[in-house]
């Protein structure tokens, strides 16, 4: 058989896998996904660099939420990483030497730069109104992430090791034409969020012991250190 011949087969049979594998197999995890929000993530220890990151997020708890980062919402997008976000009262609870992982959101809802994400034929108008509790909820919330795929650097694989990752905190952060590029491509306005969001969102000061680089000019890498195995 040739090549050509293999890879038909291949692609015939994986057709009728996955159509096996919705009818059969069980995926409740992952039906538990019932928010996407898109944002901007930026490295740790590198904040030229911003990358488009789309959460797909199930709740733990009302403090506690999990979401499963892509680059994109096609079919097709890399899984990149991950994002743990918790409450202020637990946060507050956290290890002083834990809280040096985790970012604030305050300003990714307060900027309109955070937004939820839904379908295409959805009015933005019906989107703002859908958002709303999720944003005041977002507003007092902190950030755990980790990017195990640098696909800005490395698009076909992901290579190297684990990447934390950060959020803006004020406006000269970002990265205008990326967020300009973004609301284009989902007919969204960051701007009109920004505004129409000053109409309902308390005032708030975020912690002071989360986006600690803000204070320390230095970020986190994470370094392979190689250990004896226990066994």
């Amino acid at each position: 058989m040739n090549p050509e011949t293999k890879q038909e087969v291949y692609r015939e049979g994986s057709k009728v896998y996955d159509a096996a594998g919705a009818t059969i197999m069980t995926f409740t995890p992952i039906n538990r996904i019932h928010q996407h929000l898109c944002a901007f993530h930026i490295y740790a220890q590198d904040h030229t660099r911003h990358v488009e990151a789309h959460h797909f997020c199930s709740h733990r708890s009302k403090d506690f939420h999990q979401c499963v980062i892509y680059d994109s919402d096609a079919a097709d997008a890399r899984l990149i990483g991950i994002e743990y976000i918790v409450s202020e009262r637990v946060f507050k609870s956290l290890p002083e030497e834990e809280k040096k992982y985790w970012h604030s959101h305050k300003y990714e809802v307060e900027s309109g730069i955070l937004y939820m994400e839904t379908k295409g034929m959805v009015p933005n108008v019906v989107n703002d109104t859908a958002e709303k509790p999720a944003m005041l909820e977002l507003h007092q919330t902190y950030g755990k992430t980790i990017h195990t795929w640098a696909y800005d650097e490395s698009p076909e694989l992901p290579l190297g090791p684990p990447q934390l990752m950060m959020s803006y905190t004020h406006d000269n952060q970002a990265d205008d034409e990326a967020i300009r590029r973004r609301d284009e491509r989902f007919g969204i306005s960051t701007s009109a969020k920004k505004k129409l969001r000053e109409g309902y969102l308390p005032h708030y000061q975020k912690d002071s012991k989360a986006d600690q680089w803000e204070k320390s000019g230095t970020g986190i890498v994470f370094k392979p250190e190689e250990v004896e195995i226990q066994a």
